[in-house]
């Protein structure tokens, strides 16, 4: 496909691809290796029966990363994030997480080949891409930290802080006992550390629904 000067300038603002010019990202991507596909609110992105060997560009909508076999949220993905950078050099058929469009998205997909071409073309991006792993890496490693240590509170909290990421109110999408297997905890330690939560006005919990009260009140819960 043509690329339009329009996404080359989103993606030139990206850390990852940031080292090329202009014009070479546009070349590079002006190919039938690089392609669009649009996602309604809960298809799946990426799964482990559903992946491709490319990264992928969100052009508009979002999305949320999750563990799959926990379904504990790993990050959220919103307009102009970059998604599958690490599977692109694991070597396997399937993606380790799940990512699930939480609106309408639409993904512009670039082709391993094509990363792989603009690597040989300018070793400045090579260590760009590199430095963009290493920072996951991190990432990754720090909300690990965060949601199996520290008390029932803490983990409870950290895992509404990210699925408050985008909404004031989170609908919580499994039982409350596969909630307490996701942090790890006993049922009735998440009970209290909801009571805990809701006696500290940092939010409100009706059934399913999750109100976001203070911020930085749910924040004084995490160690």
């Amino acid at each position: 496909m043509t690329v339009s000067d329009k996404l080359v300038e989103k993606l030139l603002k990206l850390d990852i691809f940031s080292s090329l010019s202009p014009v070479m990202l546009k070349t590079a991507l002006s190919c039938d290796e690089t392609y669009v596909i649009d996602y309604k609110r809960g298809e799946t992105i990426y799964s482990s029966d559903c992946f491709r060997y490319s990264v992928g560009f969100i052009i508009k909508g979002g999305a949320k990363v999750f563990k799959s076999e926990n379904g504990v949220i790993i990050s959220k993905l919103s307009e102009n994030s970059v998604f599958g950078c690490a599977a692109l050099f694991s070597g396997k058929d399937h993606f380790v997480n799940q990512i699930v469009a939480t609106k309408d998205t639409r993904v512009f997909y670039i082709d391993k080949s094509v990363i792989l071409k603009l690597m040989q073309s300018d070793p400045t991006f090579s260590v760009s891409y590199i430095r963009y792993l290493s920072d996951r890496i991190l990432f990754l490693n720090k909300r690990i930290v965060n949601f199996t240590g520290g008390t029932a509170e803490s983990r409870l909290a950290n895992y509404l802080l990210s699925c408050f990421a985008d909404y004031k109110t989170y609908e919580l999408d499994r039982s409350m006992s596969q909630l307490a297997v996701s942090l790890d905890i006993g049922r009735a330690s998440l009970y209290r550390a909801f009571d805990a939560l809701e006696a500290g006005n940092a939010v409100e919990r009706d059934g399913k629904y999750i109100r976001l009260i203070d911020k930085d009140a749910l924040k004084s819960f995490i160690q």
